[in-house]
């Protein structure tokens, strides 16, 4: 009677057994096809936290890039991400390399960077992509990188309108004074290349000024230039650095430009609008740093959720701003 009854015991144990593992084994199975379902569509939820994107401009004291922060962190509002905006307190590339390999170690999901040196940049854009990190870049590339796109100015362009500006302005040419701001970083020697190409005969380019990317060394630049060359009849600069400060700061400037000097400048940032009305700038270019940092984030935010961005080249629009518009130009732009 023992016998018939641990018997019995034995056979329910059994068929309990093997009844949990056909259930086990279903269950793995129903466990892969849905890891497999999320990889194929690009999903995975097994991240329950907030997507982190990082920005990094080129300084922070360079305050163009405040409206790249402005668009990021509208973008960041809009999807539910967070937003981390980290840049050297000056342009350098080897603080920039330093922010980059930080946030490696933490792992963001997406870096979108405005590049001082494209070369230099370059080895650690590789290695966070190759951590999975999606990068791309704005304002200035790194085109021989692993980045995902590239997004701000056809710099090229902005140079060849300047030029084509400065042509109309100075019909009879002249010695024309050029401001950088470091020499060597890609996107101000890809507008400076598109001036030189396109301007015309008559006009002589004076030697190249560096602000060294600041603005209170740029306003001295130009002070000290424009009081050394009497006889120029214009100026360009590719960054709109020295009308960040006041007029007040600019007096060899104000003093030029009232005695017939002609200038073009690219960026049209709010402080700047004050040189076209009180007439020292005739022409300013400006670029879209916030569409940058709002269409930049966004695009970013699509490849790491598994979607497709259609070119690896995004620009953004360019603004003409003269005497005939500056009003109304200044009225759609927020006060600093």
């Amino acid at each position: 009677m023992k016998r018939i009854i641990v018997f019995v015991l034995a056979l329910v144990l059994l068929t309990s057994f093997v009844a949990c593992a056909a259930q086990s084994a279903k269950e793995v199975e129903k466990s892969t096809k849905d890891a497999v379902d999320q990889v194929e569509n690009g999903t995975n939820e097994a991240k329950s936290e907030p997507l982190t994107i990082a920005v990094v401009p080129k300084s922070l004291n360079n305050p163009v890039f405040l409206e790249a922060r402005t668009g990021a962190e509208e973008a960041g509002e809009e999807l539910g991400i967070e937003i981390i905006y980290a840049g050297p307190p000056n342009p350098d590339s080897t603080e920039q390399v330093a922010i980059m390999e930080g946030l490696i170690e933490k792992q963001v999901d997406g870096i979108l960077i405005a590049c001082n040196l494209a070369e230099a940049l370059q080895p650690v854009i590789d290695r966070a992509v190759g951590e999975g990190i999606v990068v791309a870049t704005f304002d200035s590339d790194s085109p021989d990188s692993m980045r995902s796109f590239y997004i701000g100015s056809n710099n090229y362009e902005f140079g060849k309108v300047s030029a084509e500006w400065m042509n109309d302005i100075l019909p009879e040419g002249g010695e024309v004074g050029v401001l950088t701001g470091i020499v060597g970083i890609a996107n101000l020697e890809e507008r400076i290349t598109g001036f030189k190409d396109n301007i015309n005969d008559n006009i002589d380019l004076l030697p190249i000024q560096t602000g060294e990317d600041d603005i209170q060394k740029s306003v001295e630049v130009v002070n000290q230039f424009t009081a050394a060359n009497p006889d120029m009849a214009a100026w360009w600069f590719d960054g709109g650095w020295p009308f960040i400060a006041e007029p007040s700061a600019l007096t060899e400037l104000t003093k030029f430009t009232d005695n017939g000097g002609k200038l073009v400048s690219v960026d049209s940032l709010y402080p700047m609008l004050q040189y076209v009305e009180i007439g020292v700038a005739d022409v300013l270019i400006g670029q879209n740093m916030y569409e940058c940092g709002l269409e930049g984030v966004r695009n970013i935010v699509k490849i790491v959720n598994g979607e497709s961005v259609d070119t690896d080249m995004i620009w953004t629009d360019m603004e003409i701003v003269t005497a005939d518009n500056v009003e109304e130009v200044k009225s759609n732009k927020e006060p600093w």
